[in-house]
Formats: structure tokens, C-alpha cells, sequence
């Protein structure tokens, strides 16, 4: 029992983090888009890889291809990005920009009432992304606020999703 409680302790006290950037982090984030993120930290700079979905908060069901579905074409979408980032006031905080590439896959319904006749089109482009993210003191959670957009090539030339987001990360 001794052994176990001090595996315990060991394991915990290993997951302690104090209020700044770590190798790793994963989180998520809701808005525009609602996706899943994981991060590898470096020296100044990061890799963020996210899944998710877009709501078509900034965009109408129209504006991009037309659709007779509620969700107007929305899909899923994945996103690679390499940020540079800048530490303020004693590592509680993170400044970061950076550019990336996206790839999303939407289905498009032309009846509404039938499911099964459908168009799936996969759509890839740059993105861009910007943020602040601020670390809890004694805590691995951190707290981010980001934009940017996304810029399609293909199949629509110069479609721009904008991106607004926040969450929350773990980070290890």
C-alpha cells in the first residue's frame, strides 16, 4: 500500500506545470471553427494540428455553393499550422502568428428531404492564424483566443472563411 501511495504521489506531482509553455499541449476549441487541436512546442516556435467542423457562423448557407440542407454545406476540416510565438510577462502569456494549410470535406444536399442523393466536395487552401494564449499559474491548463482565415484554391479560387475561436488547453 505504501509502494502504490508513493507511485500516486510520483505520478501527480509529475503533471504539476508552472504557468508556462510545455513540449506538448492538447485542447479544444469552440467557435469558428469547433475542432480538436494538439501542439508541439519548440524554442520560439509550434506545430498546432487540428480536426473539426465549421458552424457557418460568419457565412451564410449561400455563399458558397448552394445547398436545400439547414447546414448549407457545412463539413469537417483539418488543419496543419506553424506558429511563432513570443513569451510576455514571465511566461504567463504567448503571442503567436503563423501560416498553414487546410483541407476540408462538405457534403451538399440538393433536397433537404432526400438523404441519400448527395455531392461530397474536398476543398484545400492556405490559412493564416494569430492568438494570445495565457497560462494559469500552478496549473497545465491555458487559455487561448485566436483568428485568421482560411483562403480556398480549390475547387472555389479565393473563397475566405474567417476564423474566430477560444478554448482551453492541457498542457503536458
Amino acid at each position: 500500500m505504501k509502494k502504490l501511495c508513493l507511485l500516486l504521489v510520483v505520478l501527480l506531482t509529475g503533471f504539476v506545470s508552472y504557468g508556462q509553455t510545455q513540449k506538448w499541449a492538447v485542447g479544444f476549441e469552440a467557435g469558428e471553427p469547433i475542432a480538436v487541436s494538439l501542439r508541439k512546442y519548440g524554442d520560439r516556435n509550434a506545430l498546432d494540428v487540428s480536426f473539426g467542423t465549421y458552424l457557418g457562423m460568419f457565412k451564410g448557407k449561400d455563399n458558397y455553393k448552394v445547398s436545400n440542407d439547414d447546414l448549407g454545406g457545412l463539413g469537417v476540416m483539418f488543419n496543419a499550422t506553424y506558429l511563432w510565438y513570443v513569451p510576455m510577462f514571465n511566461d504567463r502569456m504567448i503571442a503567436y502568428i503563423g501560416p498553414g494549410v487546410q483541407i476540408n470535406s462538405r457534403r451538399y444536399y440538393p433536397d433537404r428531404n432526400v438523404r441519400s442523393v448527395y455531392t461530397t466536395n474536398i476543398s484545400t487552401g492556405p490559412s493564416a492564424t494569430g492568438g494570445l494564449e495565457f497560462f494559469f499559474a500552478q496549473k497545465p491548463t491555458s487559455f487561448f483566443v485566436e483568428g485568421g482565415g482560411y483562403l480556398e484554391f480549390i475547387p472555389k479560387l479565393f473563397y475566405f472563411n474567417p476564423n474566430l475561436s477560444m478554448g482551453l488547453r492541457h498542457n503536458f
